[in-house]
This record gives structure tokens, sequence and C-alpha cells, in this order.
């Protein structure tokens, strides 16, 4: 029993880790989007990232 909860807790870890990988470089596109002064809505529907995930990073965004 521990084990499988063990192997279930390093499968969502590792399902985890591979979407943050894989949005990484959307969320970098999304950045630089960001600082070349397009909008939100613009940049939600062409990085596939949502209007919130956008907001987001425009408000922990640096210039």
């Amino acid at each position: 029993m521990r084990l499988k909860a063990r192997a279930e807790g390093i499968e969502i870890g590792w399902t985890k880790a591979e979407l943050k990988a894989e949005l990484k470089p959307h969320q970098e596109l999304a950045r630089n989007l960001l600082k070349a002064g397009f909008s939100v809505e613009f940049i939600s529907e062409n990085t596939g990232l949502s209007k919130e995930e956008v907001i987001n990073l425009k408000n922990n965004i640096e210039y």
C-alpha cells in the first residue's frame, strides 16, 4: 500500500514537472509580447495560455 501511494506521488510529481516544462516557452513568449505592448487577449489567443495566466504574468513582469 505504501509503495503504491509513493508510486502515485512520483507519477503526479512527474506530471506537474512535465506540464511546467511544456508551459515555460509559452510563458516566455507571453512575457516578450507583453513587453512589446500586445494585449492580454491577443497573447491569450496566440499562446494558448488563459487570460488569467497572462494577467498574472503581466502583474509580475519587470520592464
